[in-house]
This record gives C-alpha cells, structure tokens and sequence, in this order.
C-alpha cells in the first residue's frame, strides 16, 4: 500500500509539471507571434519611408509635380493622387500657387497600412506618417 502511494505522488508530480510547461509554451509562442507580427509592420513602415523619401526627391527635382506623379503610377481623384504599394499606400494632395516671382506647389505626402480593427471586425486604413511636400520654379 504504500509502495502505490508513493507512485501516485510521482504521478501528480509529473503531471503538474508537464501542465506548467504546456501553459510555459503556451505564452512562448503568443510572444513569438506578436514578435513576428511586429517585425512585419516596421519592416512595411520601413519600406513605405524609404518609397515616400523617393517619391519626394522625384517630385522636387521634376518641371511639373503633376506630371511626375503620373509617371511614377499615382491615380487622381478628388484632387489627391494615391498609389497602392505591397503592404502599404501612399498618397499626394497639393495646390499650385502663381506668385511674381514663380510658381510654387504646396502638398502632404501620407502613408496608410491597412489593419484589422478588432471592434468592428474589418480593415480600416492607419496614417503612418505624414511629410509635408513643396515644389517651386521660378520664372
């Protein structure tokens, strides 16, 4: 009889322990997929800076800012000229001003990710960030 407790003992021992490492892996893989998750959205913010600062440098060196948006595949509507890009959009708004001295082009450049909003169970569009754009010739 007491050889039989002390297997029951063993037995629960065990047990507990292989019940603390089933909710220690547990926890370890929740953290190495938020890990992943996290390492995909800077490498999309990453990559939608470095596309934005290209797109900017394109736009400040060329003779019409219109123009050089549409050669770079932007699409206008409503005065805003978007462009859908892998993981990530970009879009351009701005105004021309004439003045005496030249004519000047004053814009924002914005980049959205998509994600998932856990309210509302769809995909809505989150500003990454916002740089202001100026484009000037003189006469």
């Amino acid at each position: 009889m007491r050889r039989r407790n002390r297997s029951d003992y063993l037995l629960i021992e065990i047990l507990i322990a292989v019940f603390f490492l089933m909710i220690t892996l547990t926890v370890l893989v929740q953290v190495f997929a938020q890990s992943s998750k996290m390492a995909d959205r800077a490498r999309v913010e990453t990559q939608a800076l470095s596309e934005s600062q290209n797109i900017m440098e394109s736009i400040t060196a060329s003779e019409d800012p219109v123009e050089e948006l549409t050669s770079l595949g932007f699409v206008e509507a409503h005065g805003y000229w978007t462009q859908a890009m892998e993981g990530y959009s970009v879009m351009v708004s701005g105004d021309f001003t004439e003045q005496e001295t030249g004519k000047m082009w004053d814009g924002v450049l914005k980049a959205y990710v998509s994600q998932q909003d856990p309210e509302q169970g769809r995909q809505e569009a989150v500003e990454l960030f916002s740089l202001p754009l100026t484009w000037y010739r003189g006469v």
